[in-house]
C-alpha cells in the first residue's frame, strides 16, 4: 500500500511567502485520508480547509500533485515518520514533529 504525506502550508503576512505549517495531510491508496491541524493557525489554513472539504477522496493524490505548487498555499511532500501504524498515527506523528521543531 503507498501511503502520500504532506505538510500543508499557509501565507504568513510577516514573512510574505507561505511558510506556515497548517496541517498534515494523508492518504493512502484505499482512498483513506486524514488530515491533522496545527493549533492557532485557522486564519493560514483557511484554504486548505476549503480545497479539502470539497476534494474527492478518490482523486485527492492527483489533485495534491497540482495544489502543492501553488505560491499562496502550496503543500511538501515528506517521507511518514512513522511507517508501521495507521495513516492517522502517520499524520499525528508527523504534526507532533512541526511542533516540536517550532520551539
Amino acid at each position: 500500500m503507498e501511503r502520500h504525506v504532506w505538510v500543508l502550508l499557509g501565507w504568513s503576512p510577516q514573512v510574505g511567502a507561505a511558510v506556515t505549517p497548517v496541517g498534515v495531510l494523508g492518504a493512502d491508496d484505499h482512498a483513506e485520508i486524514f488530515v491533522e491541524w496545527v493549533p492557532r493557525e485557522h486564519t493560514a489554513g483557511r484554504i486548505w480547509r476549503e480545497r479539502l472539504a470539497a476534494a474527492d477522496p478518490r482523486t485527492l493524490v492527483e489533485r495534491m500533485s497540482a495544489w502543492a505548487g501553488t505560491g499562496v498555499a502550496p503543500a511538501v511532500p515528506v517521507e511518514p515518520i512513522t511507517v508501521d501504524t495507521a495513516l492517522e498515527d502517520a499524520v499525528r506523528a508527523q504534526v507532533d514533529d512541526i511542533l516540536g521543531s517550532a520551539r
